[in-house]
């Protein structure tokens, strides 16, 4: 269906890092994709390094770990890059510490509290300097409601990533924060800044802690707004696991340089483990 990456090739010898996306690419909601476990496992034998760059915004990484653990993947939340662990380091790295109004998880909460910043309750009456949307299971009316009263009031509304959906069990659309994000635009006529992919901050992320350039990693996901746009414009090598009945955005054929055809595309993990021929 696509490139070869052939063991002793060009790329499999350049690249020291392969990152993977999670939803829809390594597990489907609760199951893992054929030959995940096969092929990550064949990658650290040959000495690469693997890890995971994800826009979940409701998991840490180390709830993905224990995740992962559940479905028979042993891998240490070192490295697990998620967008629910860094949206606090962005906003601490951009604006300071900051007083911040968030709707998520719990674990979106810890790990903003973990970046130092002062969390205040959705229906409080001091005002917040930031508002942060992760996916959000139980977004309601009055949710987007007082979201948009934040905002209004000058708070920076910041989303942990844009995805309007993940793929989910059995070719599932779960909605993502994305969707939320764009009923507060419309509300507010203000746009967010988003942490996650496509945005390079993951990437980079990464790459820092794996120690690797951009020219020795590989970003290989389903996704191919957030993984391969996102992983281009990091600089990256990219590996499309291109699903069924997935096609080419239109805007991708008629503007090249915007839309960027990934380095390599496979229907399956299990076509790129064959490819791998490890």
């Amino acid at each position: 269906m696509g490139g070869t990456l052939k063991k002793g090739g060009e790329l499999f010898d350049q690249v020291k890092a392969f990152f993977f996306d999670l939803d829809g690419c390594i597990y489907f909601t609760d199951t893992l994709a054929p030959s995940a476990g096969k092929l990550i496992e064949r990658l650290k034998q040959e000495g690469k390094k693997v890890g995971f760059i994800t826009n979940n915004s409701r998991l840490t990484a180390r709830e993905v770990e224990m995740k992962l653990h559940k479905m028979g993947l042993e891998i240490p939340s070192e490295d697990i890059f998620t967008a629910t662990d860094l949206t606090g380091l962005y906003i601490k790295n951009k604006y300071g510490n900051k007083r911040v109004k968030s709707v998520g998880s719990d674990g979106l909460n810890a790990a903003l509290a973990s970046a130092g910043h002062e969390l205040l309750p959705l229906d409080s009456e001091k005002e917040s300097d930031v508002v942060v949307v992760g996916r959000d299971i139980t977004f309601s009316y009055a949710t987007l409601e007082k979201v948009a009263g934040e905002v209004d009031r000058g708070a920076i509304l910041i989303g942990a990533n844009a995805d309007g959906y993940h793929p989910g069990s059995n070719g599932k659309r779960v909605p993502e924060t994305g969707a939320l994000i764009a009923a507060i635009e419309s509300v507010t006529g203000r746009k967010a800044e988003y942490v996650g992919k496509p945005e390079s901050n993951l990437f980079l992320y990464g790459m820092q802690a794996f120690g690797c350039s951009e020219k020795e990693s590989v970003m290989i996901g389903d996704n191919y707004y957030t993984d391969i746009i996102g992983g281009k414009h990091a600089g990256m090598h990219t590996v499309w696991i291109r699903l069924e009945n997935e096609t080419m955005p239109r805007r991708a054929e008629s503007a090249v340089n915007a839309w960027p055809m990934a380095d390599y595309v496979y229907a399956t993990i299990a076509e790129l483990l064959e490819s791998c021929n490890l």
